[in-house]
């Protein structure tokens, strides 16, 4: 679906569910504009943390993002208790409150910093800059800064580029389905053109896919628990078959 505000909180929260106790690595959750003011950004705060997120990022955009190409903003004073109550929110300080601005496409870079820094004095654990800033501002901001600084996967810009400019963590925030989508598409076109998928098997090889999903560790509780006998060892057996015909 687009992101232009369909996905809920109860929505994001199931992804932290699922996705937190498999990903090995802290988790960073969108947490929008926390669904609301600042009485839902604290409720909001509640269920993703107790969902398993290691951190979230609150943003001063208004509701309605992406609708229009010109961004749109709440108050500073209002997105600043959004801060306040999310840090008031949360049960333990390891959970990390991230405070974001999209603040500098409306207002400039200058003024972003300026929100940016007034959400670090109100508590924010991480400055989430989503706009280009100009070296002036950068220079102010990483000279101010007490807390890292986020910044998205620009164009043409490496994390080594962003890292020089000021940035201490870069999101990626799209690659993985963004990737699966083309990849997807691809595969289907071509079956769709040849009736086949011989000419791209290749590519689609499935050798390691079960043990990227954890089926051994499956397997071992199924031995443990005798569901399957010891020394069976058939379905690797079948898989290396499987693999050598193709």
């Amino acid at each position: 679906m687009p992101d232009i505000g369909y996905i809920g909180l109860e929505d994001m929260a199931d992804q932290a569910r699922r996705l937190a106790p498999i990903a090995g690595v802290p988790l960073i959750v969108d947490g929008e504009g926390g669904w609301g003011n600042a009485i839902h950004v604290a409720r909001a705060v509640q269920v993703l943390e107790r969902a398993g997120a290691a951190a979230t990022h609150i943003e001063d955009h208004d509701f309605g993002k992406h609708l229009t190409i010109k961004s749109s903003v709440i108050p500073t004073g209002q997105a600043v208790d959004k801060i306040k109550a999310a840090v008031d929110a949360r049960d333990s300080e390891d959970f990390l409150i991230i405070g974001r601005t999209d603040s500098i496409g409306v207002e400039g870079p200058s003024a972003g910093v300026d929100r940016a820094l007034a959400y670090q004095e109100a508590g924010a654990d991480g400055l989430f800059i989503a706009g280009f800033l100009d070296a002036d501002s950068w220079a102010r901001l990483t000279s101010d800064a007490r807390v890292p600084i986020y910044v998205p996967d620009f164009p043409r810009q490496s994390a080594a580029d962003q890292a020089a400019q000021g940035a201490d963590v870069v999101l990626y925030y799209g690659l993985a389905h963004i990737a699966a989508k083309a990849g997807m598409q691809q595969a289907l076109e071509v079956l769709k053109a040849e009736s086949s998928t011989q000419s791209i098997e290749s590519r689609l090889s499935t050798a390691g896919f079960d043990e990227f999903l954890g089926i051994e560790k499956a397997r071992v509780q199924a031995r443990r628990f005798g569901l399957i006998d010891p020394d069976d060892d058939s379905m690797a057996e079948a898989t290396r078959a499987f693999e050598a015909q193709k």
